[in-house]
């Protein structure tokens, strides 16, 4: 429940935030409509997850899972019951689309900074959103090629912890 009312809430605020911060009158119409959809959003999102939730407590325990991969990357640990021949092929398609995001997402940060730039410029009078997107963005750019080589290190490390593959 509070995941819920934490998307709705932050989703309204992020959205009437943007408006009001661009110069856009809020009326009561507008802010009704954005929190009903900011409420009818986290519901899916809710429903999502509790879906994803059940599905994976239906598969074994050392099942490369998306919430056991998660867990396994922040311990350092391999779950309990990992078979090298389920983890292997998973954490090296990882390591291979974190080689090619590590400067893929910094190329897609760039971009959203050089559009919050383009945003300031076009609409001078109300730049203060736009200001401060383009500063997340440019700090997301300067993080991310730091971060997947951490993130790359920490699953070649897992690699390391498989058990042998008898052949």
């Amino acid at each position: 429940m509070g995941l819920f009312l934490l998307i709705a809430v932050l989703y309204t605020v992020v959205l009437l935030g943007m408006d009001y911060f661009t110069g856009e009158i809020l009326g009561p119409g507008r802010i009704a409509f954005t929190a009903i959809t900011g409420i009818a959003l986290s519901s899916f999102i809710l429903w999502f997850v509790k879906w994803q939730r059940a599905r994976e407590r239906r598969k074994p325990a050392g099942w490369p899972t998306a919430t056991n991969f998660r867990t396994a990357l922040s311990s350092g640990e391999l779950p309990e019951g990992a078979r090298a021949e389920q983890w292997l092929p998973e954490l090296t398609k990882a390591i291979r689309h974190e080689r090619l995001m590590a400067w893929l997402g910094m190329l897609v940060f760039i971009g959203f900074a050089g559009l919050g730039v383009f945003l300031i410029i076009d609409n001078p009078d109300h730049p203060w959103f736009w200001v401060a997107a383009t500063v997340f963005f440019t700090v997301a750019a300067a993080w991310y090629p730091i971060w997947t080589p951490r993130r790359r290190k920490k699953m070649q490390n897992l690699i390391a912890q498989l058990p042998d593959q008898e052949a």
